[in-house]
């Protein structure tokens, strides 16, 4: 029996597995650790309206299903999972963490109920969770100071606008004046800047404080004058669109970094009547770098209002605007438990980074996965365009079905949520239903009666015979598979040097060229035999290209007799054979000259004995 070098390595590797799976589970034997569930909370006090992060986690087990609490007037949201696995001291524990965003709009004292997760077929609950929900107003948000603070707050003091220049921000839709938590609001924002000033350099708008997130702010501003409080500016004009994660009223903190080129008049005397009344035109002009802020007063305020949460869909993942289905591609032919790709795109104006993957409807029967999108944008701020979407499904349910597909978001101008479902379509799924995987029931063991009576029941009725002591680390068998595995292994490690070896890319390209080299060499031969003269000088030639190309690293078909006579001299073996064959190529003989051929057969050996040494480089 011959067994083939290939399907050694293969047995090999069966052998090593064998061995070292062996090795495991007789070290871990016994060393199984028990699930836990534990639900933990980043922050036990939080503001109206501003989330927490809750993190479920599950220790060594099989998770096949969680259920979160239902609590009135708090929103429990999933954003996300990860897993870990570590090996310490002999025993394998494993790790999945969920993470859930907790919400509320409303103060009070909360408790949380218990998450309900199915591990291995068991319910584990865990431990309720205390939650204390502040008011917005109770405690500042973090960097709300100057332009975010609430324009009530310092309604007495309000900005002095006879400084160098400020920044007003206002709506660009005049159907409204507020915004809603998450929506992306179109905004006009002016930089005044004092018409006397002469700005040279102009500095990107940078929000601060944690109100608002600036979006697709326009790069050039329009520009134009306007008078305010008698004083006349010139006024830079930017649109973007703001979103808020809180409700409130607040004024979004903008800076305007800038350079200005103004009259220096701080060495001025006071004004007499002798003084020159144009010495103000003829101040010198200086350079200097200044900074236009919101104001504090209400020009700038918005207010935000939180979402409602009366009828907001379950599949409701943040989106604000106005969504439809522009295109869809469902499969007209399904088989069950066979996932196929489905493909739509939605469009309208809104926060595109929000919208929830469409869901196949109805859902019972179908299994979505999540996919890829990709947003277009239609202007040139990105507040309309497209999203697309590209996901796999699964059916469930066999035979002639209607389906199609589902989204909800929140319309800010109706002030209430939608939920949009594309038109049915009638598609043949082939295959019979798939039963729903039901996690099994522990077995629970009745505890067996004890039988009524006055004495101790013996440890042990009969004699047990003497097992074998000796630990485990010292039996020979254990030594046995020790030595096997480690044999087997430096096996494998030769085994993989050798194939390596053996498929060096050098060798093979060398291998590679003797063998053409060869094959060119017979067919000059051959032709030489018949007094084919072009042949001949065609196929040594190829025979002395195969050559040179391994010495000089470039391709066989590039060498010609420029690049020869460049690299030898002109009167060698090798030059002299070159300029034959091109002289051949291009003016054949008419009849055989066996006579040449015999003499050009002694040179291309003399050439190919000239190269067996060495080639110049």
């Amino acid at each position: 029996m011959v067994t083939s070098l290939t399907s050694f390595p293969r047995m090999l590797r069966m052998f090593l597995l064998t061995g070292f799976t062996l090795l495991t589970s007789v070290l871990l034997s016994g060393q199984a650790v028990a699930a836990a569930v534990t639900a933990t909370l980043e922050k036990s006090s939080i503001p109206a309206g501003e989330p927490a992060s809750l993190s479920l986690e599950i220790t060594n087990g099989n998770v096949t299903g969680i259920t979160p609490p239902t609590l009135p007037d708090v929103t429990l949201t999933q954003r996300g999972h990860s897993s870990s696995t570590s090996f310490i001291n002999g025993r394998v524990s494993s790790t999945i963490t969920v993470i859930y965003l907790v919400e509320s709009l409303k103060p009070g004292d909360y408790t949380i109920p218990p998450f309900s997760v199915m591990v291995d077929g068991v319910e584990m609950k865990t431990a309720p969770l205390k939650l204390k929900v502040t008011a917005s107003s109770a405690q500042a948000p973090q960097g709300l100071q100057q332009g975010n603070t609430p324009p009530g707050a310092n309604a007495a003091a309000p900005q002095d606008t006879s400084s160098f220049g400020f920044v007003t921000v206002e709506p660009a839709a005049k159907d409204r004046n507020y915004s809603w938590v998450g929506e992306i609001a179109p905004v006009r924002i002016k930089a005044w800047v004092p018409v006397d000033a002469q700005v040279t350099r102009v500095a990107k708008i940078q929000p601060g404080g944690s109100a608002f997130t600036l979006h697709n702010l326009s790069e050039k501003p329009e520009q134009k004058q306007e008078i305010r409080n008698g004083r006349r500016y010139t006024v830079l004009t930017y649109y973007a669109g703001l979103s808020a994660t809180k409700a409130g009223i607040y004024v979004p903190d903008l800076t305007l970094s800038a350079t200005a080129v103004v009259r220096d008049t701080s060495r001025r005397r006071p004004r007499d009547p002798f003084d020159d009344p144009f010495a103000g035109f003829f101040a010198p002009s200086i350079q200097k770098d200044v900074e236009l802020k919101t104001l504090s007063g209400d020009d700038s305020a918005i207010e935000v209002r939180a979402l409602p949460l009366d009828g907001r869909p379950a599949d409701f993942n943040g989106a604000v605007g106005k969504f439809s289905f522009e295109h869809l591609n469902v499969p007209n032919q399904w088989q069950t438990g066979e996932p196929q790709s489905v493909s739509a795109v939605i469009g309208g104006e809104g926060n595109f980074n929000l919208l929830a993957q469409p869901e196949v409807q109805p859902a019972p029967d179908w299994k979505c996965y999540t996919g890829q999108s990709e947003f277009t944008p239609k202007d040139a701020a990105s507040f309309s365009g497209s999203q697309s979407f590209r996901f796999t499904a699964m059916p469930r349910k066999g035979g002639p079905q209607k389906v199609q597909l589902a989204f909800s978001y929140f319309d800010p101008a109706t002030g209430r949520y939608e939920s949009v479902m594309s038109p049915l379509q009638n598609i043949e799924v082939r295959g019979a239903d798939l039963t729903e995987d039901k996690p099994a029931e522990a077995a629970v063991e009745a505890p067996k009666k004890a039988a009524a009576t006055d004495t101790l029941a013996p440890l042990h009725a009969e004699d047990t015979a003497v097992r074998n002591l000796l630990p485990l680390a010292f039996r020979p068998a254990f030594k046995f598979v020790l030595g096997s595995t480690g044999a087997l292994l430096m096996a494998g490690l030769l085994l993989g040097w050798a194939r390596s070896v053996r498929r060096d890319p050098a060798r093979t390209a060398r291998e590679l060229a003797e063998k053409a080299e060869r094959e060119a060499m017979h067919e000059a031969e051959s032709f030489a035999a018949r007094g084919d003269t072009a042949g001949f000088f065609a196929a040594a030639r190829r025979a002395l290209q195969v050559k040179l190309a391994a010495a000089w690293s470039r391709p066989a078909q590039a060498i010609t007799l420029d690049d020869v006579t460049a690299r030898v001299p002109a009167d060698s073996p090798l030059a002299e054979f070159f300029r034959e064959a091109d002289r051949v190529s291009y003016s054949p003989p008419a009849e055989p000259q066996a006579e040449n051929l015999t003499t050009w057969r002694a040179r291309l050996r003399e050439a190919l004995q000239a190269l067996n040494p060495a080639v110049p480089g």
